[in-house]
């Protein structure tokens, strides 16, 4: 049984729901679903919590944060396991990267607290002026369902290290891994209260600890939509608003092409396609496209999908069955409105034990329009849109038109083209000649239907503080008399 954690303690609830391992379909857990009830006692308990956790010393919540980081690392084999069985990525990525990357969140967010620099300057008033960070107070953290552990800590690492007390809500989808890091926050140091996890469904958890008066922030990781219901329910509090992506990945003649070629297959067939950054419309130039198609084809082809518990699969299952169905429903609607089908389409024939998974083979569309649906919608599964195009302003003008901006991928040796294009291209994040590479310095986030706010670096200052200014008057500016 998977429990709530508040105020230090496993808590049940009446409710339960059952956690599924998307490779098999078998349930592995039942989990508490939480609602109105436990976020008040979740929030309750993080708000006594605040007082003294935002005036401890800097110094020692740094080496509180740094437990945690140090706890994770030891415990990489057993969480790298329990991620792939409950959220489907594979273990070459859950070992080697994700997990080991999650320490880092709170490694480095232990420098950074213990380095929160404010300005100070005169004014022609009278007045010196400085300005200070102030934890912002009770944060909810909402985390999605496919890269469950490394999104938590890069939430809870900066949220906590600044001096916030916190609420997690992760995806009912994908539950067990965050469990695992409150133990180990315990373990670490963290005092009750700090950090409390309430399980559930949106509307029955979500929504009450978005719109509970007591928390002051909110950061969110999830779908658009989502995304926008949480800010009409929530009302006025500090956001950063993760959301979706169509990200476009512009390849130019002039660029190295093997490189170009191995980036824009990791981009969408990473994480299983499930990743918000992937560069699922694959914008390729008219005089190697016939080439590129071709190729990117033969090796798509050549992917290994299947037990994620294999160090050698590179795609995994789709989360759930309800998401299965509706990449499946894109590649139907991608057939329909006359896209090229050249690879894949349906589900990949498995060994008995991965036979009630949620399978989708690798998909690849040739000869898109970018008005369609495929193009467009955010499809989050192995299923690329290949579009040609001919000159840079038509290149541009796909890459733009989405209802997204998260992040964008341009590929040529051009120099004056890297310039141009790298600020017209309306997204948060502009990879050059790379695919995402994710530095804890760079500010992560998007524009337009990709959300608000930054994360990163003193960026996550933003939604996790407030900047507070003090005015001092020297003693001899001018007052108004009246009344004399």
């Amino acid at each position: 049984m998977i429990k709530h954690i508040i105020n230090g303690q496993h808590v049940e609830s009446e409710d339960v729901f059952e956690s599924i391992n998307p490779a098999t379909g078998k349930v592995i857990a039942e989990v508490a679903s939480g609602g109105q009830k436990e976020v008040d006692s979740a929030v309750a308990a993080a708000k006594a919590a605040f007082p003294a956790w935002s005036t401890m010393p800097a110094k020692e919540r740094s080496k509180i944060m740094h437990n945690v980081g140090d706890l994770i690392t030891k415990h990489v084999p057993e969480l790298a396991e329990m991620e792939t069985n409950d959220c489907g990525q594979v273990i070459s990525q859950t070992l080697k990267s994700l997990i080991p990357r999650s320490a880092n969140n709170f490694h480095y967010f232990a420098e950074i607290a213990e380095h929160m620099h404010g300005e100070s300057y005169d004014s022609d008033t009278g007045h010196l002026n400085y300005t200070m960070q102030k934890p912002a107070g009770v944060c909810a953290l909402i985390s999605p369902w496919n890269v469950p552990f490394m999104t938590a800590t890069w939430k809870t690492g900066p949220c906590l290290a600044l001096g916030n007390t916190a609420v997690m809500k992760m995806s009912e989808l994908s539950p067990m891994t965050v469990t695992r890091l409150g133990e180990l926050m315990r373990e670490a140091g963290v005092p009750d209260g700090v950090f409390n996890i309430v399980h559930g469904f949106g509307q029955q958890a979500g929504e009450p600890l978005v719109s509970h008066p007591d928390v002051r922030a909110i950061s969110f990781t999830g779908s658009t939509p989502t995304g926008n219901r949480i800010i009409r329910s929530a009302g006025l509090k500090k956001y950063s608003m993760e959301l979706g992506g169509k990200s476009p990945f512009i390849i130019f003649d002039d660029a190295d092409y093997e490189r170009a070629l191995d980036a824009a297959l990791f981009m969408i067939f990473s994480n299983n396609g499930q990743r918000c950054t992937a560069g699922s419309r694959i914008i390729v130039q008219s005089t190697i496209y016939d080439k590129f198609v071709a190729d990117y084809v033969d090796r798509a082809a050549k992917l290994t999908i299947g037990d994620p518990l294999n160090p050698n699969t590179i795609i995994g299952p789709m989360i759930s069955k309800a998401h299965q169905n509706k990449v499946m429903s894109y590649i139907e609607a991608g057939q329909k409105e006359g896209a090229r089908l050249v690879l894949g389409g349906g589900t990949p024939q498995l060994d008995d034990k991965f036979k009630n998974g949620f399978w989708v083979e690798p998909t690849v569309f040739a000869d898109v329009d970018n008005k369609m649906s495929i193009a467009q919608d955010e499809i989050f599964g192995p299923v690329p849109c290949i579009i040609p195009f001919k000159t840079e302003e038509e290149a541009l003008q796909i890459a733009n038109d989405t209802p997204y901006g998260l992040s964008s991928y341009l590929w040529t040796e051009n120099t004056g083209r890297v310039l141009r294009l790298s600020k017209a291209i309306d997204a948060g994040m502009t990879f050059v000649n790379s695919q995402n590479v994710r530095d804890l310095r760079q500010p992560f986030g998007g524009t337009k239907g990709s959300g608000t706010g930054r994360e990163g670096n003193h960026y996550s200052f933003d939604v996790f503080c407030e900047l507070k200014n003090v005015a001092i008057s020297y003693g001899d500016h001018r007052i108004p008399r009246w009344g004399v």
